[in-house]
Order: C-alpha cells, then sequence, then structure tokens
C-alpha cells in the first residue's frame, strides 16, 4: 500500500507544479503528441475512482470524472487542470482510509466484474497496474512541466511512505 500512497502523492506534487507554471496544463509547442495536464489527471482520478471507491468499496463514482471523457481511445480533450487535481484530491480522500484497511490477504481476491473491467482482475492486479499507471503519468505531467520551462521535478520524489520505518 504505502507505494500506492507514494505514487499519488507524486502525481499530486507533479500536477500542482505544472498548474503553478500553466494553469492550462496544455503541452508546449513542439509536444502536441503529449496529454494536456488536465486530461492526465483526470484520467488518473476517473481510473483510481473506479478501482477503490466504486468497484471494491461500492460508491458513487464521482460526479465531475463521469462527466470527463478521457480512456483510452477518447477524443483528445483539455478538463480543467484545477477542477482534476481537486477531483483527484476527493477521490484519493475516499480511498485511502479503505485502502489502508485492506488486509494483504485480500489481494489475491478476485474482484467482481463489471462492464467496466475488460478481465478478471484481483486486488493485487489493481494495485500493481494502479502504481505503475500513477507513475507513468506523473513522468507525464513532469515532462509537459518542463517543456513549459520548469525545472526537473525529479520523479519519483522522496517516496516518504515506502521508506518509512
Amino acid at each position: 500500500m504505502r507505494l500506492l500512497f507514494d505514487a499519488f502523492d507524486e502525481l499530486e506534487r507533479v500536477a500542482e507544479a505544472l498548474a503553478g507554471l500553466d494553469a492550462s496544463g496544455a503541452p508546449a509547442a513542439g509536444a502536441d503528441r503529449l496529454n494536456s495536464g488536465g486530461w492526465i489527471v483526470a484520467h488518473v482520478a476517473k481510473q483510481q475512482d473506479l478501482y477503490w471507491n466504486a468497484e471494491l468499496q461500492g460508491l458513487e463514482r464521482d460526479a465531475w470524472l463521469e462527466d470527463q471523457r478521457v480512456g483510452f481511445g477518447d477524443a483528445p480533450s483539455a478538463p480543467d487542470l484545477a477542477a482534476a487535481i481537486e477531483a483527484f484530491r476527493r477521490v484519493r480522500s475516499r480511498a485511502i482510509p479503505w485502502l489502508r484497511r485492506l488486509d494483504p490477504a485480500r489481494l489475491d481476491e478476485v474482484v467482481p466484474r463489471s462492464p467496466n473491467m475488460r478481465r478478471e482482475q484481483r486486488v493485487g492486479d489493481l494495485l500493481s497496474r494502479s502504481i505503475a499507471h500513477l507513475f507513468a503519468h506523473a513522468g507525464e505531467l513532469s515532462a509537459i512541466a518542463s517543456l513549459a520551462g520548469g525545472p526537473d521535478l525529479g520523479v519519483p520524489g522522496r517516496m516518504t511512505h515506502s521508506t518509512r520505518s
């Protein structure tokens, strides 16, 4: 769980850094193949909301995220970066208490299939996928920030949850 919490921290840290440089989170000229910062943050927030809040806790999906078309294969869009960061924070705040209580014995538990799940997955699969997905997109946000003139954000950062004894 600790590595997932570090991934949450890193995504939020680089998203906020990008927002401080360019409130729109738009890729710089010449980087038109990159997603916008708002798309990236909304995309990962929507995935985390699906996994930890809707599928495993049975909570309602975040209403703002549900209106965003930020899935793989959706047309390019540029959701508001500040609104996406706030949505990510809402998702994270609802997920973390449940994740802190997650018994490691449940990692092999099969997640109930829904129309949103393409194949059978276990809780541990969602955990691994989430960590990789969050860090990959944190790197993408860092690249956009660099293209916007920001300093190297050093992804990943301190990883305070994982290195805590």
